[in-house]
């Protein structure tokens, strides 16, 4: 069935399983699944359509339950809407695909400018803090976050594998710095207080803003892991956003030490960590240079590669044996009162 064809047949579906009214056929961000915007009594609303698998729809399953129990809990996190069948999502079939439905409510607001100070400021970084600490301590309370092998952080499982491609390209001088960082974390301690259900991809795009408060979303990538991979994997990518590779040494460290020192203030207004935690942040960070290495290489095929600057200046930074970025922990953890 075409595009167009497909996006009209789904909003139909939509409109019979939750009442809702198309707004655009054009769909919306940069996702891996379709996103489209529908309205119920002209309250916009975010449809995402993924492709059916037994696997997905388990990690669905899975997914939305924790973020229903969160966004009971946190006007924060963007709430899942149940369908006129009570459910939390729906299975439509069309021609000889089926697809899973499942309807969220439209944050208000919008992405932060990065490089706005008005808007990327120590304000939002405590705020984003203070958010992941109430996640993670309420987690720690939820009844489904139990250890499920298929869905913890290493990708090394069924579902995960689903995304990885049968000629994924690899690169011999990178790929021992990757191992001897999942051997490194895999001798990490697991505990009900720093492991488990996490959201894994809290960054600036799965975000926004309105006068000044935060409204999260993006689960789909969410599994089990250290809370502290999830803390470390917002501080890569917050970096980053920054402009990690385009700024001096010094002025990345100062970034990165700024914004983790009001991080950890707003995390330890709602939640606790030990310093045994923060001094795994780099490790974290390094998996996380390697993890997007990889992706980049094998997202683009053209040659040139379009993002060689990229690939090089990672390759680099790993082989050398570098951090992401230089931070003293110690003195962070100082500063913000962790003993």
């Amino acid at each position: 069935m075409e595009k167009n064809k497909t996006n009209k047949f789904i909003l139909k579906q939509a409109k019979s399983l939750y009442n809702a009214k198309s707004v655009s056929e054009n769909t919306l961000g940069n996702s891996a699944n379709l996103i489209l915007e529908t309205e119920i009594k002209k309250v916009p609303y975010i449809l995402r359509v993924t492709e059916y698998s037994d696997k997905k729809k388990s990690h669905i399953d899975f997914e939305l339950n924790w973020v229903n129990y969160l966004s009971n809990k946190l006007d924060s996190i963007v709430k899942p809407v149940k369908s006129l069948n009570n459910n939390l999502y729906e299975i439509i079939e069309s021609d000889d695909k089926r697809y899973i439905l499942c309807l969220f409510e439209k944050a208000r607001g919008k992405i932060v400018d990065c490089d706005n100070p008005a808007e990327f400021n120590e304000k939002l970084f405590f705020d984003l803090g203070a958010l992941m600490g109430n996640m993670h301590r309420l987690t720690q309370e939820y009844d489904g976050n139990i250890i499920t092998p298929e869905f913890e952080w290493d990708r090394t499982s069924d579902y995960w594998n689903l995304w990885a491609k049968e000629d994924e390209l690899t690169d011999d001088e990178v790929l021992p710095f990757e191992k001897r960082c999942i051997d490194k974390i895999r001798k990490l301690p697991k505990s009900k207080d720093c492991y488990g259900l996490t959201h894994g991809d809290i960054q600036h795009y799965n975000f926004f803003v309105d006068n000044g408060n935060i409204k999260l979303f993006d689960f789909d990538d969410c599994n089990f892991n250290w809370y502290a991979a999830d803390i470390a994997g917002t501080l890569f990518y917050t970096v980053q956003a920054a402009g990690r590779r385009s700024k001096p040494e010094k002025e990345c460290t100062e970034f990165a030490e700024t914004y983790l020192s009001e991080y950890l203030k707003g995390y330890m207004q709602t939640n606790t960590i030990d310093k045994y935690w923060v001094l795994t942040f780099d490790l974290f960070m390094r998996y996380r240079m390697t993890g997007g290495y990889k992706f980049v290489q094998n997202a683009w095929r053209n040659e040139p590669h379009p993002h060689q600057e990229y690939l090089d200046w990672t390759k680099k930074r790993i082989t050398g044996g570098l951090p992401y970025v230089f931070i003293d922990y110690k003195k962070i953890m100082t500063s913000v009162g962790i003993k």
